[in-house]
């Protein structure tokens, strides 16, 4: 059986909870991505990401899914731009021979920009050796606010992870 992972960043829960949810359905563990400089404000961070900074991570999170063969990265759109910290991991990550399954939470139920954000993270897995084998956009909740986890569960059914 493969090693899998969710890879996620989350700042007021929804992500860390669909990851949570994937991660209970597919067997895999939870690896949550710290930024080193942490209490940026709402705005400060949306700038971040519309800029398509990287934040730095704490730890070695590399080094922590390094054996697995499945990946799920997991990450909130802000802006309609991808987030620093799945940008850092992206940086230094080699996913030479993985399978990755790439997640976006968004407060914006059209998903606008979700297709762009996935396009990016897509491209960048590719460079960095992985295979993406699935995508998916799902709404979370408002800045400041935590999804529902009925409304994550019913937006990740069906979802095929092999």
């Amino acid at each position: 059986m493969s090693k899998r992972a969710v890879v996620f960043f989350s700042r007021n829960g929804s992500t860390r909870l669909a990851a949570k949810i994937l991660a209970e359905r597919i067997g895999a563990t939870m690896m949550e991505l710290q930024e080193k400089k942490t209490g940026r404000g709402f705005l400060a961070s949306g700038f971040r990401a519309k800029t398509k900074k990287h934040s730095e991570l704490a730890g070695d999170p590399w080094s922590e899914v390094k054996d697995c063969d499945v990946l799920v990265l997991a990450a909130p759109i802000w802006a309609g731009s991808g987030n620093p910290a799945m940008n850092g991991f992206l940086d230094g990550a080699d996913l030479g021979g993985k399978t990755v399954f790439l997640l976006t939470v968004q407060a914006d139920p059209d998903h606008s920009k979700s297709g762009e954000v996935l396009e990016h993270y897509s491209s960048r897995v590719r460079e960095a050796g992985g295979t993406v084998a699935g995508v998916r956009a799902v709404t979370g909740a408002s800045p400041g606010r935590t999804a529902k986890e009925e409304d994550l569960r019913a937006a990740l059914e069906g979802w095929s992870i092999a």
